[in-house]
C-alpha cells in the first residue's frame, strides 16, 4: 500500500475512532446531567456574584460586567445542555422533570428568552448603571423562575 495511501486510511480510521468516542460519551447520562448542571450552575452563580454587587454588599462594581457575560454565555450554551433527553436514566440526581422532553418546545422558548435577558444584562452591565442592571437581573431572574416553576422538581 502506498505510504499517501496508507496515512490516509489511518487518518480515517483515527477520526471514525474518535467519533465513536464521542458519541459514546454523549449517550452516558449521567455524564450529560453533570454537563447542565455544570452550565446551569454558572448561570446561577454568576447571578448570586451580580445581585451582591448590585445591592452594595460587596465592592466589586468593576466585576459586574465580567458576570453578566459569563451569564450570556452559559445561557447560550444551555439549549445544547439539555438536549439529550436522560428522563429516569443514569444514578446521577437532577431537579429537571421529564416535561424538558415531552414539551420540548416550551422549554427551549423559555431557553431562548433566558439567552435573551442574559444578554440584555451584559449590555446593561458594560454601562454601569447599577440600578438598570438591577431591574434587569430582575427580569432574568424571572425569566428563570418561569422555567423552573415548569419544569424543576420542587
Amino acid at each position: 500500500m502506498p505510504t499517501s495511501l496508507r496515512s490516509w486510511c489511518l487518518a480515517a480510521t483515527a477520526a471514525v475512532v474518535f467519533a465513536s468516542g464521542v458519541a459514546l460519551a454523549a449517550d452516558d447520562p449521567d455524564s450529560a446531567i453533570q454537563y447542565r448542571k455544570s452550565v446551569m450552575g454558572t448561570v446561577g452563580a454568576n447571578m448570586k456574584g451580580s445581585a451582591l454587587i448590585i445591592q452594595g454588599k460587596v465592592d466589586f462594581p468593576a466585576n459586574l460586567a465580567g458576570h453578566a457575560h459569563a451569564i450570556a454565555e452559559a445561557a447560550k450554551l444551555a439549549p445544547a445542555a439539555f438536549k439529550q433527553n436522560t428522563d429516569g436514566q443514569g444514578s446521577e440526581k437532577t431537579t429537571s422533570t421529564g416535561d424538558v422532553w415531552s414539551d420540548w418546545a416550551k422549554f427551549e422558548s423559555g431557553l431562548k428568552k433566558l439567552e435573551e435577558e442574559a444578554a440584555k444584562l451584559a449590555q446593561i452591565a458594560e454601562s454601569g448603571d447599577m440600578a438598570a442592571a438591577g431591574a434587569q437581573l430582575g427580569a432574568l431572574g424571572k425569566t428563570c423562575k418561569a422555567c423552573h416553576d415548569d419544569f424543576r422538581d420542587k
